[in-house]
């Protein structure tokens, strides 16, 4: 495989981080979008670095995209701002609440029943 992506809620314990398919390059940096309340963070190697894969992950809200590449050489110009501009690509359904394309649904009218955060114990009234 040389691409992988993602996008799905976090809930329960489950984090961005957790997607099994994820190549994690050795340089990690954040970066976020101007106007858009999100946050991505970027593992990615140099160009003509031993390691030759990485990922970013962008979280909006409960909502995150995450993106993986094996096989860096493969890909013309740099991976890291690669990566970033296909998640810029994304934002409109991500975080924007617009409709997914194909899919014609907001994250939020696709979001499986099972995908909502486990409610907290109500707290026990002590007297």
């Amino acid at each position: 495989m040389v691409f992988y992506s993602a996008f799905w809620y976090i809930f329960d314990d489950r984090q961005p981080s957790d997607e099994p398919l994820l190549s994690w390059g050795p340089e990690v940096s954040a970066f976020t979008f101007d106007g858009v309340d999100g946050e991505g963070e970027a593992h990615t190697s140099s160009p003509g670095a031993e390691t030759d894969y990485g990922n970013t992950i962008y979280t909006c809200g409960d909502h995150y995209l995450a993106l993986s590449i094996d096989h860096a050489s493969v890909m013309a110009g740099d991976m890291r701002e690669n990566l970033i501009a296909l998640t810029q690509s994304a934002l409109p359904w991500l975080c924007q609440d617009q409709p997914i394309p194909g899919l014609g649904k907001t994250m939020e009218e696709a979001r499986p029943y099972y995908a909502y955060p486990t409610p907290l114990p109500s707290p026990t009234p002590t007297n």
